[in-house]
């Protein structure tokens, strides 16, 4: 039996959506089990008068019906992929249901369309995912290639509360790696050495049985298209991020390197907020 859950958000359940092969390959990797979760989102418009109310909920309730008729093709993609899991559909909010969802899993996995974004970074269903949530999600690019998920690990370190979020979901993934690769952002010297307790990122995965190769990072310009850059160089399958580590406006007034990620990157992100 497994003690990893995954729920794996379905916006389409037809065709080959990449969310569903990311998450599936991830469960197979450590044998977890794959709740595929279908929303049929109800917009806020749907309330402003009961002639409205009618004619969403009688919309919302023919897409469920076709949504549940495919179950049989979840049933397949689970006997592709080995793995053992459920499939539900329900009404609302897609936030609100996979924020619900993440309490009892390990993993949230969210298809993020780069090609096509259904919001602006930040106000997305991914985006928001992410800062609700009560575990870390893996961000999959609608352009990614994920027929090695996972196998090649790299992490963007800096210290942060939400890197080290990010790590610690990703543990069990780490501890299958056949690579891990730390950019290491932290200065080489604290400005204020005494003022916190000491923490050695090196030691804390080694005592994990994770053998990690760490660099120096420091790059010149920006940061996300600098972890970007190094996390191909180093063929990295998975980026291991912070999220979100100063406000959504800051961010879209500003940038800042979750957004960078967000709209450019084409290998998958496991962040956490």
């Amino acid at each position: 039996m497994s003690d990893v859950d995954l729920v794996i958000h379905l916006r389409r359940c037809e065709g080959e959506p990449i969310a569903a092969e990311a998450g599936l390959r991830l469960a197979a990797r450590l044998g977890a089990h794959a709740l595929g979760l279908h929303v049929v989102a109800i917009p806020p418009a749907a309330f402003v008068s009961p002639e409205a109310v009618a004619v969403h909920v009688n919309e919302a309730d023919h897409l469920s019906d076709e949504a549940r008729a495919r179950e049989p093709w979840w049933d397949a993609q689970l006997a592709r992929f080995g793995v053992e899991g459920a499939f539900q559909v329900v009404q609302g909010d897609p936030v609100d249901a996979l924020c619900h969802a993440a309490r009892w899993c390990d993993l949230v996995v969210a298809e993020r369309p780069v090609s096509n974004p259904d919001a602006p970074v930040g106000w997305g269903i991914v985006s928001r995912t992410v800062f609700d949530a009560a575990t870390p999600v893996v961000v999959v690019p609608d352009v990614a290639r994920v027929a090695s998920i996972g196998e090649r690990i790299v992490i963007a370190w800096n210290g942060s509360r939400e890197a080290m979020l990010a790590i610690r979901g990703a543990l069990p993934l780490l501890r299958l790696a056949a690579s891990v690769d730390v950019l290491d952002g932290l200065p080489p010297h604290p400005a204020m050495p005494n003022a916190l307790p000491a923490f050695d990122l090196r030691a804390w995965l080694v005592r994990r049985g994770i053998d990690a190769r760490f660099h120096a990072f420091r790059p010149g310009g920006p940061h996300g298209p600098a972890v970007l850059e190094a996390a191909r160089t180093h063929a990295a399958d998975l980026l291991v991020t912070g999220a979100w580590g100063q406000s959504r406006i800051a961010e879209l007034v500003l940038g800042g390197a979750t957004r960078h990620l967000f709209q450019h990157s084409d290998i998958p992100l496991l962040v956490a907020h």
